[in-house]
């Protein structure tokens, strides 16, 4: 609840730190606020109406000033040492960090490494060796030895006899048909290909990769090209099938071109693929394809489409395996615009394995860049202290001496007490491995999971000195904080709590809190067995007085009558039918098994609400009286100057 308050309190933006060229806008106190830190926050709060009008400028800035004496107020009064506060801002700092890892390390650098390289279509040819997920560990060791004797061949050659190689050695029998040939592909490539698709655009042309692991087994890539992307065309086609007889096809050409060269002349392509297309699924609908990319159809069939430079062009008939076709393009995807590319992007690799092997290279980079190092035989030591116990609740962590350092992470040394702790804390993480699986395995796999969260803790912990903006983001979070622990203290609690105050300021406007005239009326609800008796009852109170109608049916045990006064406001809907008359009644609706009606006594003049009627109205204007008044004394406390020069530099 805090954090929405807060939120919607928020004007600050702060940024990392003002350069020379970055003047100050004005002061509070001591404190400096830079010109980029208002221009900033100026244009994210008032989006397409900040115009930089004289008249929209200086309304900003005097509710700027005022969240800054307010934010100030709070550091001096210490509201920003307060432990409780300083816990929430870490919760929030760690909710933030996390999702921020994800969306600005990974996901963000991931669509824009794919939206790079979609640029360009790469021609790639492949050694694969088959070693599909559910092999055994046997099977998988063997396909991993041959596809490294393999690639130890091609080093020895420098990679000459590839093509050879993929003939007699590839898994894939079909493209070692083709010396291993697969065609051209562009980003991304689907899931499981993540692998793939990093060696296709990290190998230079002319050469080959390194093995890597896919989803269907170990591949060795030779890039053989690269060209600037096709990217996707929305197409149509007429399609003249191949017959067995060549007599038969020689006729077919004959008739492809006539159709052809009518076309030329201006004929209906819809009307030409229903009258005279083979292909049955598409000739009813104008032979409509939709879009199609590289590395989809046959190359003869690619290349003349993707030779189309306009809408509504068509190809010659190109001959394919099929047949012959008519291709007309429809049009080519535009991927001009960024932020829709993103999205689409987005969609395409949001649950792809691209997202786990990308955090493992962000850990593997922090590592790194870290000076990560760390001391095999320790973990070596804990491992061969471990029994039966450690797949079991009971397992207590051993309690070393001499605490051995396990790695070292940017100066900061890890310790096996340390990494013991991890382990008897993560419970579920140990009892998820079967008693027979080996401690060395286990403590190894639960090992490399402790390095990852300490990585990734550190990671979080250097976002404000790598991503300026995260910084920023933080320190809106902080003084939103400070914000809303100040005015609560100073309007919002003393509004509602300073019972003697609020008093004396509704009897002060107690003309400012009344009710408009309203309609005084009787509601009464009929109950009976069944309709006519509720209608008899309803017309009966239309025509006698509300003493005569209650003890008329007093007396009537197959009729319940409850009944009350209420003032309704006029545009009240329960009486929108009701004419302002005397006796006058809503109409007759039955909702079994009562009727509802009203019936008009008169109108109630304006009249003052009291406090308890108007306590929300009254709570809030007490709120702005308090608020006008905390300004001026924090405006008299602190005092506010404003270089009207820089404020005029910006002003259009």
């Amino acid at each position: 609840m805090r954090m929405v308050i807060f939120m919607l309190c928020l004007w600050q933006f702060s940024f990392v730190s003002a350069q020379s060229s970055d003047p100050v806008l004005f002061t509070v106190g001591d404190d400096p606020v830079y010109l980029s830190e208002f221009k900033y926050i100026y244009e994210k709060n008032n989006a397409d109406k900040a115009d930089y009008s004289k008249e929209s400028i200086e309304e900003y800035l005097e509710l700027y000033k005022k969240f800054k004496l307010k934010v100030k107020r709070a550091r001096a009064i210490g509201l920003d040492t307060i432990q409780a506060l300083n816990e929430e801002l870490a919760g929030y700092r760690k909710q933030l960090a996390k999702s921020y890892l994800k969306d600005k390390e990974i996901s963000d650098n991931l669509i824009q490494q794919v939206m790079e390289r979609m640029k360009e279509d790469i021609q790639v040819s492949h050694i694969f060796v088959s070693a599909p997920g559910k092999t055994t560990i046997e099977q998988q060791k063997a396909a991993e030895k041959k596809i490294n004797d393999i690639y130890d061949k091609l080093k020895e050659n420098n990679g000459q006899h590839f093509a050879d190689m993929a003939k007699t050695l590839s898994e894939d029998k079909v493209s070692a048909l083709k010396g291993g040939k697969l065609g051209y592909y562009t980003a991304p490539l689907p899931d499981g290909f993540y692998n793939f698709e990093n060696a296709m655009y990290e190998t230079a042309v002319g050469s080959y990769s390194q093995p890597i692991r896919s989803k269907m087994g170990y591949h060795i890539i030779y890039v053989s090209d690269r060209r600037p992307a096709r990217g996707q065309m929305e197409i149509a086609h007429i399609l003249f099938r191949h017959e067995k007889s060549p007599k038969l096809n020689a006729q077919l050409k004959i008739e492809a071109d006539s159709v052809y060269n009518l076309l030329k002349k201006g004929r209906n392509f819809e009307n030409f693929a229903a009258k005279f297309s083979d292909d049955t699924k598409t000739k009813s609908n104008g032979g409509y394809l939709g879009f199609f990319g590289i590395n989809q159809y046959e190359a003869s069939f690619e290349d003349a489409a993707f030779a189309l430079q306009n809408d509504n062009d068509i190809t010659k008939p190109v001959e394919t395996k099929l047949g012959m076709h008519i291709i007309k393009r429809i049009s080519k995807r535009d991927d001009s615009n960024e932020e829709k590319l993103r999205k689409r992007i987005e969609a395409r690799i949001s649950k792809s394995d691209r997202f786990g092997i990308a955090e493992e290279k962000l850990i593997e980079d922090v590592k790194k860049e870290a000076g990560f190092s760390d001391d095999k035989m320790a973990l070596k030591r804990f491992t061969t202290s471990l029994d039966e116990k450690f797949y079991t609740y009971k397992w207590e962590a051993p309690e070393y001496n001499e605490d051995l350092t396990l790695f070292t992470l940017a100066d900061k040394k890890y310790s096996l007490n340390s990494f013991g702790k991890f382990l008897k804390t993560n419970i579920r993480e140990r009892l998820k491995y079967s008693k027979s699986t080996p401690y060395q395995t286990a403590a190894e796999e639960l090992y490399a999971d402790y390095v990852k969260e300490k990585v990734m803790e550190y990671e979080e912990s250097n976002l404000e000195k790598k991503y300026p903006d995260f910084k920023a983001l933080m320190q809106e979070y902080r003084e939103g904080i400070l914000l809303f622990e100040i005015t609560k203290q100073e309007v919002w609690d003393k509004a509602s709590q300073d019972t003697s105050g609020l008093k004396k300021f509704y009897q002060k406007n107690t003309d400012k809190y009344m009710w408009p005239e309203r309609v005084k009326v009787n509601k009464y609800s009929v109950t009976a067995d069944d309709k006519k008796k509720a209608e008899s009852a309803y017309n009966y109170a239309q025509k006698k007085d509300h003493n005569k109608f209650i003890e008329r049916y007093s007396k009537d045990k197959t009729v319940e009558i409850t009944h009350s006064v209420e003032i309704l406001s006029k545009d009240d809907k329960s009486i929108a039918d009701l004419k302002l008359d005397k006796n006058a009644v809503t109409p007759f609706k039955q909702d079994p098994p009562s009727v509802v009606f009203y019936k008009y006594i008169g109108i109630e003049p304006a009249t003052s609400k009291s406090l308890s009627e108007a306590r929300g109205y009254v709570i809030a204007d007490y709120q702005d009286k308090l608020e006008m008044e905390w300004i001026k004394e924090l405006m008299n406390m602190y005092k506010v100057s404003v270089d009207n020069d820089v404020l005029k530099s910006i002003t259009k």
